[in-house]
């Protein structure tokens, strides 16, 4: 069986989607090919690697490539999936219209409405509270796409 292709995209720095690949990897590995991608590059911050860290997974703080570095190199996806939050003031209509035009023609695009990390505000302690329920979001959001799937991920 053909792995089904993945691309999970966000569009700051990548924390989103590669939380997203990372759990689809572990939930699926031999039956998808997951990767990530973000329009702006930057290092991912600590917070979100903080809390991917209390879960057993060590999320790099290098941003993943950007979408049109994947479009340069031709890559083809079964699914683009944008993880994006209109309530956070994302570009959501053109970062949308964007990952469209670059993957559009290959791929089903699929949207998650997932806050990002950066809009967090609070104390140290509610900004930690915040970013578990961001996590704990994308894992299940993994979990429920990977079932409608029919790929019977294992719980990761």
């Amino acid at each position: 069986m053909t792995p089904v292709r993945l691309l999970f995209v966000c569009t700051h720095n990548g924390a989103r989607s590669r939380i997203a690949e990372e759990f689809a990897k572990r939930a699926a590995s031999e039956r998808v090919e997951s990767y990530s991608a973000s329009l702006e590059s930057d290092r991912i911050g600590p917070l979100p690697i903080s809390v991917m860290g209390e879960v057993g997974i060590e999320l790099p703080a290098a941003p993943p490539e950007s979408v049109f570095e994947r479009y340069k190199a031709q890559e083809r996806f079964d699914y683009v999936i944008t993880l994006c939050d209109p309530a956070s003031g994302e570009q959501v209509p053109i970062f949308l219209a964007d990952v469209d035009a670059l993957h559009g023609e290959t791929a089903q695009r699929v949207n998650w409405v997932v806050p990002n990390f950066r809009s967090l505000r609070g104390s140290d302690e509610e900004k930690k509270s915040g970013a578990c329920q961001i996590r704990d979001r994308i894992r299940t959001e993994v979990m429920t796409f990977l079932s409608g799937l029919c790929l019977d991920a294992d719980r990761g």
